[in-house]
């Protein structure tokens, strides 16, 4: 403990170097910033709201903001399709004016697989002097079944087609239907897949599984990035993690369960912690000051909903070839500080797969019995199944 206690005061001493001394979060609204002389930076940091109680808003503000589709098959191994170009169900997007948008599940009359959505904002987003705490805000609801693995997170990415580097213009939905049948997602970069993962991070948002209504919060990241302390609990976790059956398994903070997935969500991103936050559907989240206000004061909320916090710090773990998988290794040779890079928001639901399917029942043959049941008894309790968006943004929150 009392190396690391040096460690995070080394820490502390680089961050006030590079962002100043830090403070406590203030509520003022942000600052008007100068147009970014270039597109490829109009892509960093664009920070938007988009709230579907304005029946003024449609698809065109959905499209500006995220790319709808994912050209690849599931990285999770779900029995999923998110090809919009595969799809044989055309109406798995719907924005009711007024009330919200719907992302649905739905049989594919075909065949075992289900067609499904996978939203990736096009904007990516980092922590730096101007930018030193990201909000990012999520009001609606999640499907809860047997079988069904619901998911709001963020993933970086270091490759260029990612952050657009050596691109002439926005990428758009069009482009992305191109690589459509073209690879697998491990060798397929995209601006909606990164190949090194998880060599810029990954944090974990929402993630239930089987209609526990048990929400995780989990980061993942390099071996030699971080270490972690969830809760001020005094454990310090690795935030690989590894283990046999699964090579990046990441760190937790405490499982909490909620009535059913829905309310406001939150997690609020700065560069040494980060914090998760959870309001029911009844919350007065629009109240000034709340996640839904115009100018959001996370250091006035509560301490009820504030459902997780970790503290992140630097590491001294190295890439071991007998504890951690060659791609792992090789992915992540370069990163060695405990920084996340060009987070982008995404959405997602996929069915059975690596964790929902292996942990359906207790039998060693759970993935098979998941995928036998959701194109059995449980098709028609899957399909139509959806997440609903009221409200979601990304927010700059500005230190003294």
């Amino acid at each position: 403990m009392i190396k690391m206690r040096i460690k995070r005061a080394a820490a502390a001493v680089l961050l006030a170097a590079c962002f100043g001394s830090s403070s406590l979060l203030s509520c003022a609204y942000p600052r008007k910033r100068p147009a970014a002389p270039s597109r490829l930076e109009s892509m960093e940091n664009r920070y938007f709201t988009l709230d579907f109680a304005d029946s003024s808003l449609t698809r065109s503000d959905l499209a500006k903001h995220f790319f709808t589709t994912f050209p690849h098959n599931d990285p999770t191994q779900g029995d999923v399709v998110y090809d919009r170009k595969k799809w044989l169900n055309k109406d798995l997007i719907d924005l009711v004016a007024g009330d919200g948008l719907y992302l649905y599940i739905k049989a594919r009359q075909d065949d075992h697989l289900f067609d499904s959505f996978r939203l990736t904002t096009k904007a990516c987003y980092n922590l730096n002097r101007d930018n030193t705490g990201i909000l990012f805000v999520f009001k609606g609801k999640f499907p809860s079944g047997k079988g069904i693995w619901p998911a709001w997170w963020l993933n970086g990415s270091n490759q260029d087609s990612w952050t657009y580097r050596n691109t002439e213009r926005v990428v758009t939905d069009a482009d992305l239907d191109r690589l459509s049948g073209q690879g697998h997602f491990y060798d397929t970069p995209s601006a909606v897949n990164g190949t090194d993962w998880p060599a810029a991070g990954e944090i974990d948002i929402i993630e239930t599984i089987n209609g526990s209504n048990i929400i995780h919060n989990t980061i993942h990241a390099c071996p030699q990035m971080c270490d972690s302390e969830w809760n001020h609990e005094g454990e310090i976790i690795n935030c690989a993690n590894a283990q046999s059956t699964d090579p990046n398994a990441g760190c937790s903070g405490k499982p909490y369960e909620v009535d059913h997935p829905e309310g406001t969500f939150a997690c609020l991103w700065e560069s040494d912690a980060i914090r998760f936050y959870y309001w029911t559907p009844d919350g007065d989240v629009r109240k000034d000051g709340g996640p839904l206000s115009q100018t959001p004061c996370p250091d006035q909320w509560t301490d009820d909903v504030l459902k997780n916090q970790v503290q992140l710090l630097e590491t001294e773990t190295t890439c071991d070839s007998e504890l951690h998988q060659q791609w792992q290794c090789s992915h992540c040779d370069s990163s060695t500080a405990c920084i996340f890079l060009n987070l982008k928001m995404i959405f997602n639901v996929t069915l059975c797969g690596k964790w929902a399917g292996r942990e359906f029942d207790a039998t060693e043959n759970a993935l098979q019995n998941c995928r036998s049941y959701i194109v059995g008894e449980g098709k028609e309790r899957v399909h139509d199944q959806y997440i609903k968006i009221e409200y979601v943004s990304v927010t700059r929150i500005e230190q003294n």
